[in-house]
């Protein structure tokens, strides 16, 4: 090769592998400072739509595991259906308590205050209990379907439903277990039957509920004699046996909600943890790796800058021969 001084060959050569070292010592910087391997679509494109994928998957999962838990805090309908559960106990012993000849009518009727009022607040219990001001158990006596999200496509669903918690809806039949419509059945026993003994209006089931908005009793009137006090108070049992049996579905049935929702939230963070696994496998940057990378660089963008600068000064060699 000849000796020229217009085309510096070593100088070109030198300075292209430095312009390559110099670039991975950069790559090496920008991975390191970021902690991620892919930074852009020239890292890996294959690689990148990817991930972009997983990530919209996990955020949505993350959405849906919130979602899922919400669902779980409407519990909140069974703390308001345990507090009913205790008012229609405490109604059922105060029937029976109105059964039993040692207490006169006076005393029957006294107790019936207390019956009147815990009827009145089960109907409240039920129509004030929300969730995000959206859950109304009162329902107007009807079952409220709930759907939950629980995925991250869409339709993945968990649905639930909330059986109202008014008296009327509690005293409906459960299934063929129980005989259908109970409404205008005579609580005070048959009212035409018993004419004036009653002294007063008899109240029926659907009066009871508060359908009517009449006062729902275990006594009405002036009795006649005692036995047809008791029968009133009977069928008043017999009626609330209905609604705590009502009750207990309603409660079985958001607890399965529950459990089943429970699982779900498992479930969901067992595959985010597994997508963010695989996401970090492609995206994150190993810095065990990168450390080493960035050394390698360092030395050879240092050898490189010093190659260049060596071959910078060949041409002063010509120089010499021109001396001579």
């Amino acid at each position: 090769m000849g000796v020229v001084i217009n085309t510096n060959i070593p100088s070109i050569s030198a300075a292209r592998s430095l312009s390559a070292t110099r670039k991975d010592l950069e790559q090496a910087m920008e991975r390191l400072s970021s902690g991620k391997r892919i930074n852009g679509a020239k890292d890996d494109a294959a690689g990148m739509s990817v991930v972009t994928r997983m990530k919209a998957q996990i955020t949505s999962l993350n959405q849906a595991v919130r979602n899922t838990n919400d669902g779980i805090s409407l519990s909140t309908y069974d703390g308001a259906a345990d507090e009913i559960e205790d008012i229609l106990i405490r109604m059922r012993e105060l029937a029976v308590l109105a059964q039993n000849e040692t207490y006169t009518v006076a005393d029957a009727r006294n107790a019936n205050l207390e019956f009147q009022a815990l009827r009145n607040e089960v109907d409240r219990i039920a129509s004030k209990t929300k969730f995000n001001g959206s859950l109304d158990v009162s329902s107007g006596g009807g079952a409220l379907n709930y759907s939950f999200q629980v995925g991250f496509n869409g339709g993945d669903a968990v649905t639930g439903t909330l059986n109202s918690l008014q008296l009327s809806a509690l005293t409906a039949a459960v299934g063929s277990a129980l005989t259908r419509g109970i409404t205008a059945v005579d609580i005070a026993s048959n009212a035409t039957a018993q004419g004036s003994a009653f002294g007063a209006t008899a109240v029926d089931a659907s009066a009871l509920a508060g359908l009517s908005g009449a006062a729902g009793t275990i006594t009405s009137g002036n009795f006649a004699n005692y036995s047809q006090f008791g029968n009133h108070a009977s069928q008043a049992v017999d009626y609330l046996d209905k609604g705590l049996s009502n009750l207990n579905v309603a409660r079985a049935t958001v607890g399965a909600t529950i459990n089943r929702l429970e699982h779900t939230v498992s479930n969901l963070m067992n595959v985010i943890q597994r997508t963010e696994e695989a996401r970090s496998r492609i995206e994150d940057a190993d810095f065990a790796t990168e450390s080493a990378a960035l050394a390698r660089a360092n030395v050879l963008v240092q050898a490189g800058s010093a190659m260049l600068a060596q071959a910078n000064q060949n041409p002063q060699y010509v120089l010499a021969l021109l001396r001579s």
